[in-house]
């Protein structure tokens, strides 16, 4: 048998073991074709997959982090285990690693669009605004024509409080791709309503609508803004034009509104609207929870009785 098969060999054993939850046997299998394969990066790739999937984190990270050392000092970035450690310091919401290996990255290939996009996000992540502005300004300069970034650059402006900065770059972004005008308009809308500027989110979501009024999910956050800003009729009628525009989804509509009117201490109105949604929906157990809640939280003790035995008569509770 020649070296070649006896690798071969080892190497789908390890796969076997892999796929059949057999974690450490696989480990151990891969940790001895690594030792004795160094320059075999696909065995550390594979390596760091099995600490990942038996949930040795840490030791992943320390293999994919071996292989990006080596990844950075090749004339060709292949970015395998960059894109894997991305991956995961999102999950874990680890910013700061994120953004340092991202900057590594666009340190050793400048202009790459990619790896710049990935950057300019982790700086976003990593609440460093002001950073991210810089990095979406030069990649709109560089692909003038690619509206996703100038929204990306829009996003960025409202995160560092530059509001008119973010709808004009958003603007750009209409003007490149007029037919998706609804879709960015939406996407300003969610962005200024993180930030709290809610009648620039009423604005916004209008004009999307403006372009393209047939969608439910915009109607209910143009209720969400105006929620916000105690403009309660107004919000009912937002919402109740989404259950117009899709009925089968009426209960997921009004209890959306209710868990919305709830987090804002409006309960009373809540009531109504989870109300609206056992209606539309009695045997889903979480819109007669949002019910007996905000009933609980006005004080109507019998009401949200009432609510939890009928609930529990149609079985919707264990």
């Amino acid at each position: 048998m020649s070296e070649k098969t006896g690798i071969d060999e080892f190497y789908d054993r390890a796969d076997e073991y892999l796929r059949e939850g057999r974690y450490e046997e696989a480990i151990e299998l891969y940790r001895k074709l690594a030792q004795a394969h160094p320059e075999d990066d696909s065995i550390v790739m594979s390596l760091a997959w099995a600490y990942r999937d038996s949930g040795r984190l840490s030791d992943a990270v320390r293999c994919l982090e071996g292989l990006l050392e080596k990844e950075m000092g090749r004339k060709v970035f292949t970015g395998f285990a960059f894109d894997e450690l991305v991956k995961i310091y999102r999950e874990e919401g680890n910013h700061e690693r994120l953004v340092a290996i991202c900057e590594a990255a666009v340190a050793v290939q400048p202009g790459d669009v990619a790896l710049m996009t990935t950057l300019g996000n982790a700086y976003l992540g990593a609440e460093k605004p002001g950073r991210a502005v810089e990095i979406f300004a030069m990649l709109t300069e560089m692909e003038p024509d690619a509206p996703a970034l100038f929204c990306r650059l829009g996003d960025a402006r409202a995160a560092t409080g530059d509001y008119d900065g973010a709808e004009d770059a958003y603007g750009r972004a209409i003007l490149i791709d007029p037919p998706d005008a609804h879709r960015f308009y939406n996407g300003l809308g969610d962005t200024l309503f993180q930030a709290e500027e809610y009648a620039r989110a009423q604005a916004a979501l209008q004009r999307s609508l403006e372009n393209r009024p047939d969608q439910p999910l915009v109607h209910c956050s143009l209720g969400d803004t105006l929620i916000r800003q105690g403009k309660m009729d107004a919000a009912f009628g937002a919402y109740e034009e989404a259950v117009r525009i899709d009925p089968a989804s009426t209960g997921g509509y009004y209890n959306r509104l209710g868990n919305m009117l709830a987090g804002e201490n409006h309960h009373a109105l809540a009531v109504e609207a989870f109300g609206k949604a056992v209606a539309a929906d009695p045997h889903n157990p979480f819109y007669y929870l949002g019910l007996v809640k905000s009933c609980e939280a006005e004080g109507l003790h019998e009401k949200a009785r009432e609510a939890y035995e009928k609930g529990r008569s149609l079985g919707v509770f264990s």
